[in-house]
């Protein structure tokens, strides 16, 4: 009977074991994440990963921020399709997606007519920028375009307001000192607390992650004075059609069910799915 007993009582104990081990390789399929389904079609896509709280690493080395986490919840959505991505700077993904190296850059793409007839790109906007002047905290001599004259101003090319400020230069003769880098907003707001520019124009929750993360004297002033819808930019490929079809779906559903919202609340610190007055 003692036998019997202890037969019984290892039988339950390894009864548990095996269900415990079978619950710890469910916890890990689901911590995985996105796995591609074997028939999904890759797209490689090119994102900085440096321009927080768009793109970049976080703590644990995983690659995430709005842009990102959006791809991600469309591959999540619509299982037929899975993004790789690559972190590059976003002149030298334009580069690699001239070369066919990438298919795609998730950095916050505007529209413009040079890149409209190279490029494709969705057409549901992922959110609407909210350009202001930047200063260094402290500083009141600066609160509008028109206080820029005869300051330095720090650029990042390729963006909207390089386009507004070289605008501003032709009709006042080149008040404005032009400072450019190549880093992205990161540098430029460096430039602007170091003191080696005066100002720079960047957009309000991408100041408000630096004053967080990085504890930089930088404050945004003044009224947003540029607001430009950003989308994906695809490599121009007949193929990449059905895959922003795919894409634009799946946004107006997170739109209409209010995980777009949720996502820009969570990265950028409000809702900037709806244009900015």
């Amino acid at each position: 009977m003692m036998k019997i007993n202890r037969v019984k009582k290892w039988t339950a104990v390894l009864t548990v074991v095996a269900a415990v081990v079978a619950l710890a390789g469910c916890g890990n399929d689901k911590k995985e994440g996105n796995v591609p389904h074997k028939e999904a079609q890759k797209i490689v896509v090119a994102t900085r990963g440096t321009a927080k709280p768009f793109t970049y690493t976080d703590d644990k080395g995983n690659l995430t921020g709005y842009d990102v986490e959006i791809l991600k919840e469309v591959e999540r959505r619509d299982p037929s399709l899975h993004f790789e991505f690559k972190a590059m700077a976003v002149d030298a993904a334009i580069v690699a997606m001239n070369s066919k190296q990438v298919d795609a850059i998730a950095n916050q793409m505007r529209r413009n007519p040079a890149r409209e007839g190279k490029y494709l790109y969705t057409n549901v906007p992922n959110n609407y920028t909210a350009r202001k002047l930047v200063v260094k905290e402290g500083r009141t001599d600066i609160k509008s375009l028109d206080d820029l004259k005869g300051k330095k101003v720090a650029l990042t090319a390729n963006s909207e307001f390089r386009d507004l400020i070289n605008d501003l230069n032709k009709k006042n003769g080149n008040a404005i000192e032009a400072i450019y880098s190549d880093k992205g907003s990161a540098e430029n707001l460096n430039l602007v607390a170091t003191g080696r520019a005066d100002a720079a124009g960047e957009y309000e929750y991408v100041v408000a992650a630096a004053r967080k993360d990085k504890n930089l004297p930088v404050v945004s002033v003044g009224p947003v004075f540029q607001s430009v819808p950003t989308y994906f930019m695809f490599r121009k490929d007949p193929k990449f059609e059905s895959v922003i079809q795919k894409i634009d779906k799946v946004l107006k559903e997170m739109q209409a069910d209010g995980t777009l919202k949720k996502l820009s609340e969570q990265y950028l610190g409000k809702d900037y799915t709806v244009q900015p007055k």
